[in-house]
């Protein structure tokens, strides 16, 4: 098998943790203060400023909403994704999705396109402030 020589492609806009909400004070924060809120039947997004010059992601899938690891961790890869792509429409905000009831009976597909306009919904609401 030949061996790969020299470095791969680094992806466009990756997922790592600087781009997390990673303690409960992050997130309490946004909790406190959300300036931003998207809503949908199947789940909520909550925003608030940032001084870092990068979007941050926090999720919150609970098993009471979503029994099943399996359509948590998909409905988790879906939102991510959708976020990485999204970054750079998104301004310097913590954003937190919080899942609801009903959102891992959509095929991925409609999860993926849903949550694509909510993210151009919050990007619209933030530059209209």
């Amino acid at each position: 098998m030949p061996r790969l020589t020299g470095a791969l492609p680094v992806p466009l806009a990756r997922f790592d943790k600087s781009r997390r909400l990673l303690k409960a004070a992050e997130f309490q924060a946004v909790f406190d203060k959300a300036h931003y809120k998207v809503g949908h039947q199947h789940f909520l997004v909550l925003a608030t400023r940032n001084p870092l010059g990068h979007p941050r992601l926090g999720l919150v899938i609970g098993k009471k909403n979503i029994r099943r690891a399996v359509k948590r961790n998909r409905i988790k890869r879906v939102v991510r994704d959708t976020f990485r792509l999204s970054n750079p429409s998104l301004d310097s905000l913590d954003i937190i999705f919080l899942a609801r009831k009903g959102f891992d009976t959509l095929l991925p597909s409609q999860q993926t396109t849903i949550m694509r306009d909510t993210w151009q919904r919050l990007a619209r609401k933030v530059e209209r402030e």
